[in-house]
C-alpha cells in the first residue's frame, strides 16, 4: 500500500517542476538582455554614428523593457521602459512609461527587428522624426 500511495506523489511532483520549467521558457526571440553595440541616428540633414558606446543595458520580459546608460564620467544617466509588443516576430513597439526625456513619455516608438544569432538589429522612427538604427548583443 505505501509503494501505491507514494507513486501518485512522485508522478504530481514530476507534473510541477515540469510545468514551472516550461514557465521558465522565453515569450519571444527579444526576451533577455542586450548590450548595445552600435547607433546611428539619421536626421535630414546629418548622419550621427556612434560605435564606441558606454555600456548601456536593455532587459526584455515577456512585456516590458528597460534600459540604462551611464557615461563613463558618471555624469550623465539616461533611463527608459515600459510596455513593448512584438508583432509578426517583427515589428518591435516600445510604449514608452518613464524616459529621461520627458517628450518621450506615453510616445509609442515602432522598430523593425530582426535577430542574427545573438544580435538584434532594429530601426525606428522617433515622434521628432529622426530614424534610430541600433545593434544590440544578447548578453548572459
Amino acid at each position: 500500500m505505501r509503494k501505491i500511495v507514494s507513486i501518485p506523489i512522485l508522478l504530481a511532483l514530476l507534473l510541477l517542476s515540469a510545468t514551472s520549467a516550461f514557465a521558465q521558457l522565453p515569450a519571444n526571440h527579444l526576451e533577455g538582455t542586450w548590450r548595445i553595440v552600435s547607433q546611428r541616428a539619421v536626421y535630414p540633414d546629418t548622419i550621427i554614428v556612434t560605435t564606441n558606446i558606454p555600456p548601456s543595458i536593455k532587459i526584455l520580459n515577456s512585456t516590458h523593457f528597460s534600459w540604462g546608460y551611464q557615461s563613463d564620467s558618471g555624469e550623465d544617466v539616461l533611463a527608459g521602459g515600459g510596455r513593448y509588443t512584438l508583432e509578426a516576430d517583427t515589428i518591435y513597439t516600445e510604449f514608452i512609461e518613464y524616459h529621461t526625456s520627458e517628450v518621450l513619455i506615453g510616445q509609442p516608438i515602432k522598430f523593425t527587428a530582426r535577430v542574427v544569432g545573438d544580435l538584434w538589429y532594429h530601426t525606428g522612427i522617433f515622434p521628432s522624426g529622426y530614424r534610430l538604427e541600433e545593434v544590440w548583443r544578447r548578453i548572459e
